[in-house]
């Protein structure tokens, strides 16, 4: 949420941490913000990574230019972020050790790192563990004032909730999913049309006493000589594009417990049988309204924050010296 805005926890702050490694930077004030500065060693470590990465991707003659405006998108990312603290600190805005802690727990869990590879890690980047700890209580106090200011101001409706399920129904919707069963007749590369023949007719025999009843499984474990053999000739499930695009035209439209004609293949001959069917329906709303909800609300807060800081900037001091 507000990816541009606002960091995101629990994966940018580990994995997109700013290099603390500068060269020579002539320090000057690039922003004033109410009565706090912002300098420009401030920006140009926010933006090292960024910029390193435009200065590698650009041409010369165009790499300037280029710099200039992600310099003044940096710095204006750098200005909401100062009027945030701001905020914060009017509203008294407090964030426990506690709080600080889980967080760093759940980032080390999800990164599968201990503390001392945490440690080992910030250090690398030029970064102390205490600056860290401060960096994360600095951003859940930001996600605290937006929750305050704005997502608990918004109220879903249920009628909401439903139109927007109706409207997405694709998005609430399983892939179709099939699981194959086959007798599978290899046929080598440099099979006379006369073996291929003699395959051919056999694996109609095969069908044909499939449809008169004989256990497929064991036909399959007879027959087959593919390495599902042993396992009746059972290949699991597939969602579409996952196969062969000659068995996936034949798997798709057959019905569960219906057996195909047999398939040519580059490798042989398949006569396919689908057990099972799943997806292609959408979810019931009762089982994904939380889903919808976090969705209008992820988009009502995007567009409600974008509002309010810009409420934020008209009531502020600010002057850019870029």
């Amino acid at each position: 949420m507000m990816r541009t805005l606002l960091p995101c926890l629990m994966a940018a702050l580990f994995l997109l941490l700013p290099s603390r490694t500068m060269g020579e930077v002539v320090e000057r004030i690039v922003a004033l913000v109410n009565n706090e500065v912002i300098t420009l060693s401030e920006l140009e470590e926010t933006g090292r990574t960024l910029f390193g990465q435009m200065k590698q991707a650009t041409l010369p003659s165009e790499r300037e230019e280029k710099l200039k405006k992600a310099r003044a998108e940096v710095l204006g990312q750098l200005i909401e972020n100062k009027l945030l603290e701001q905020e914060i600190k009017r509203k008294k805005i407090e964030v426990p050790d506690r709080d600080v802690d889980q967080a760093i727990g759940d980032i080390m869990k999800q990164n599968h790192l201990t503390e001392n590879e945490l440690k080992m890690a910030l250090a690398k980047e030029g970064m102390t563990f205490s600056r860290y700890r401060q960096q994360i209580r600095d951003d859940l106090g930001k996600m605290r004032l937006v929750n305050w200011e704005i997502k608990s101001k918004i109220v879903v409706k249920e009628e909401d909730l439903k139109k927007a399920y109706q409207e997405n129904l694709e998005e609430y919707t399983d892939p179709v999913e099939v699981k194959v069963q086959q007798v599978f007749l290899s046929v080598a590369p440099e099979a006379a049309e006369e073996q291929v023949a003699a395959i051919r007719k056999e694996a109609q025999s095969i069908l044909e006493r499939a449809r008169r009843g004989e256990d497929f499984a064991q036909l399959a474990r007879d027959y087959s000589r593919g390495p599902e053999s042993r396992e009746g000739g059972v290949l699991g499930f597939f969602k579409h594009k996952e196969l062969m695009p000659e068995l996936e035209e034949a798997a798709f439209k057959l019905p569960p417990g219906e057996l195909s004609e047999p398939v040519r293949s580059k490798g042989g001959f398949h006569i396919l049988r689908v057990l099972e069917r799943k997806g292609g329906q959408p979810r019931p709303f009762a089982e994904v309204q939380n889903r919808v909800r976090d969705k209008i609300l992820e988009t009502e807060v995007e567009r409600q924050f974008k509002e309010w800081m810009k409420a934020l900037k008209a009531k502020a001091y600010i002057e850019v010296r870029l």
